[in-house]
């Protein structure tokens, strides 16, 4: 019997990492006012071009931890009631630490999750109760989409004779699949920040031709 199970945590971290991208906001024209003891500055780290995306891959990997209790694997973590909870402890968190809830950040990282559910939901799983519960507490059904998008990803990799083609099929089947839209999602991030003022004010206009 194939024990192959859902997509890899490369694949998580790539779908995670797209949305990451989209939403990293531009570079702002002008320099932002400097912190001060009351008031910390939202910027500095938020404005790194990596920030979101490699926060947004974590986050979007992050369900799998579940794995470490198998027995709970693809319930609380792999449910709707888990993006509500990111997105609330994320405003909480970030308006603790700078004084002023990053409502983009929070929504980021709950979309990021989500594409955990949907990677999982469009994957292929040969466990007796397929799918995840995805309104975990309230509704223990699973639910999957049967469509088997996503080949399964094997663990057992020094037990299982052919764990490495296995994993080899699945790795491939998800760089085909978000590897383009994960490009795509970089270079519009690129040429946004790169998007920077013509002149700023006060500065020396440059001579006529």
């Amino acid at each position: 019997m194939m024990t192959a199970q859902m997509p890899s945590p490369f694949g998580h971290v790539l779908a995670g990492a797209i949305v990451g991208f989209v939403a990293t906001p531009r570079a702002p024209d002008t320099a932002p006012p400097a912190a001060t003891d009351e008031m910390p500055s939202p910027g500095g780290w938020a404005q790194h071009p990596w920030f979101y995306p490699a926060l947004s891959g974590l986050v979007a990997a992050l369900p799998d931890i579940d794995l470490l209790m198998s027995q709970y694997h693809r319930r609380a973590t792999h449910s709707l009631t888990a993006t509500v909870l990111i997105i609330i402890v994320t405003m909480v968190v970030t308006g603790k630490v700078t004084g002023r809830i990053n409502l983009r950040l929070a929504l980021v990282l709950g979309l990021a999750h989500a594409t955990h559910l949907v990677l999982d939901w469009l994957g292929a799983d040969r466990f007796r109760d397929r799918g995840i519960q995805l309104f975990w507490p309230f509704v223990p059904t699973h639910y999957i989409s049967e469509l088997d998008w996503f080949p399964g990803t094997e663990r057992r990799l020094f037990e299982h004779p052919r764990a490495l083609a296995i994993n080899a099929r699945a790795f491939l089947t998800e760089v085909a699949t978000l590897g383009p839209p994960a490009w795509l999602a970089w270079w519009l991030t690129r040429t946004r920040r790169s998007r920077g003022p013509i002149s700023a004010p006060g500065s020396p206009r440059p001579p006529s031709a």
